[in-house]
C-alpha cells in the first residue's frame, strides 16, 4: 500500500484493523478502569467503525492519518536506527579495534611488494558452487 492509496477496499481494511485494536484497547481500559484511556481509545474504535461502514466520506480522514503516521514512523525510524548504530555498533567495532588491531592497514607500507593476502583454506570444489547452503 501507498501513501496515497485511497481505495474503499484498503479503508476498510484499516477500519476492520482499527476496530480490532483500538477496541481490545478500550476493553482492556474499560476492565482496568482507566477513564482517560479508554475515551481516547474507545473515540478511535468508532472511528475505525466508520472507517468500515462509510470509507468514501472518510477518505480524507485516511489520507490526513496515512500522513501523519508516515511522518511518525520516520522520527522513529531515524531515532531506531541512531540509538542502535551508537549503542550496539559503535562499541563492538571499538572493542574489535583494541582486542584485535585494525583489520586493514590503515596507511600504505612503502615497501610492500603487494597487499595479497594468501589463501588458507583449500579452493572448494566446482560442485560445491552450485548449492551453496
Amino acid at each position: 500500500m501507498n501513501s496515497s492509496s485511497t481505495e474503499k477496499r484498503e479503508i476498510r481494511k484499516f477500519g476492520l484493523i482499527a476496530i480490532c485494536f483500538f477496541g481490545t484497547i478500550a476493553a482492556l481500559a474499560i476492565w482496568r478502569e482507566r477513564a482517560g484511556v479508554m475515551m481516547v481509545f474507545g473515540t478511535l474504535a468508532v472511528a475505525g467503525v466508520l472507517f468500515a461502514l462509510v470509507p468514501g466520506p472518510m477518505a480524507p480522514v485516511y489520507r490526513g492519518w496515512l500522513r501523519v503516521s508516515h511522518v511518525i514512523g520516520r522520527i522513529t525510524t531515524g531515532i531506531i536506527l541512531t540509538l542502535t548504530y551508537y549503542l550496539a555498533v559503535t562499541p563492538v567495532a571499538l572493542a574489535k579495534r583494541v582486542f584485535s588491531g585494525a583489520p586493514i592497514p590503515l596507511r600504505p607500507d612503502p615497501q610492500a611488494e603487494t597487499y595479497w593476502v594468501g589463501r588458507v583454506e583449500p579452493v572448494q570444489p566446482k560442485a560445491r558452487f552450485i548449492k551453496r547452503y
